[in-house]
């Protein structure tokens, strides 16, 4: 399909990329997103993804939607970088054995906060 080595292709895309286990735990993430979120990857892999999304509704609500293997389209999200917080919009599928939750398959976009109230406000009106 394409020259590049998967791998290579994976870890140097211009997009965040990360993947989940069916329990929480971040298990690989691609180098832009550690550099959008500022962590070197033991700082971030084989933690659990509390650790850093800020809202527990939010991911209450991704972790149940991924569980019925629903797919995630633009879902806004506020995660904590090392120095800051940022706000991701991402798109997530899951990855599954035998019909079994394996991992996630998120890719995330850093977004300004006025675009993250607009895509938050959208995916919780009344």
């Amino acid at each position: 399909m394409f020259k590049e080595n998967s791998n290579s292709f994976i870890n140097n895309s211009s997009i965040g990329i990360h993947t989940v286990s069916a329990d929480g735990i971040i298990e690989y993430t691609n180098q832009c997103e550690l550099d959008t979120l500022g962590y070197e990857a033991h700082e971030y892999v084989g933690h659990h993804v509390s650790n850093f999304q800020l809202d527990e509704e939010i991911l209450a609500d991704m972790m149940a939607r991924l569980g019925k293997f629903e797919i995630l389209k633009n879902y806004p999200s506020k995660v904590q970088g090392k120095s800051d917080v940022k706000y991701i919009l991402y798109n997530s599928s899951v990855y599954t054995e035998n019909e079994k939750f394996v991992h996630t398959r998120c890719f995330g976009s850093e977004i300004d906060e006025s675009v993250y109230n607009i895509f938050y406000n959208c995916l919780y009106k009344d």
